[in-house]
């Protein structure tokens, strides 16, 4: 994944948009395995729906290479910050026009509800895309899910508060560039967790407590470069 050197804002914007966004209606039939699945319209409609007023929006590249399809999506924050998720590739049995059609609305698909968090679920309206393609090539091409990260030990969490509560402390009310402090060490916190989430991989913490070991000790260095910052802005 790659992202611009901030991404604090864009953070915060995903937050936003995670509350507001609805999960679409599963309305069409996969004949294949008998299921329900949201096509690539539907998940765009629900994305869009819940990006209005948070200033976050998308951009989707395609490109092809032999007989694969890969998709880039790029989440953009009004800031200039993004992240950069993929290339995610599908496999393309057939070389004409509509094989690589399906393989490209069955990536964007499956892109655009990872990068957002939407609930497309596991399906094959790429057939056309795979049909006759080996059974280990029937999927997009994800990296295996790493194991369940272990909580932060108590320690390292009472040592990551304290380093966000004297960061609060010595933060001016307003920064250069005209940003408010935050209202509360809590609202800190969570901005922080926010930005961990969308800078470390596999990160889903939803408070300090709930960081992984690897997002933990990612956020003790950022803060402390903070600390640093505002300990150089006071000398």
């Amino acid at each position: 994944m790659n992202s611009s050197d901030k991404i604090d804002e864009l953070a915060k914007a995903l937050n936003t948009f995670r509350t507001k966004v609805r999960q679409p209606v599963k309305s069409a039939d996969n004949p294949f395995f008998k299921s329900k699945y949201v096509q690539l319209e539907g998940v765009v409609a629900a994305i869009d729906d819940a990006l209005e007023e948070t200033g976050l929006s998308y951009t989707q590249d395609v490109t092809s290479n032999g007989d694969q399809v890969s998709v880039t999506t790029v989440i953009l924050h009004e800031s200039g910050q993004y992240i950069e998720l993929g290339p995610l590739s599908v496999p393309v049995s057939k070389k004409d026009a509509q094989a690589f059609g399906s393989a490209e609305t069955y990536a964007r698909r499956y892109s655009l509800s990872a990068a957002f968090g939407i609930t497309s679920d596991i399906d094959d309206d790429g057939n056309a895309a795979t049909q006759k393609a080996p059974r280990s090539q029937a999927r997009p091409q994800y990296s295996k899910p790493a194991a369940k990260a272990e909580s932060l030990d108590g320690q390292t969490v009472v040592k990551i508060k304290q380093m966000i509560l004297a960061q609060f402390k010595a933060m001016p009310a307003t920064s250069a560039s005209g940003k408010p402090k935050p209202k509360t060490q809590a609202e800190l916190a969570k901005m922080w967790v926010g930005v961990a989430n969308a800078k470390v991989e596999g990160s889903q913490a939803t408070s300090i407590e709930t960081l992984s070991p690897r997002a933990g000790k990612w956020l003790s260095i950022e803060i402390e470069k903070q600390l640093n910052v505002l300990a150089g802005d006071h000398e």
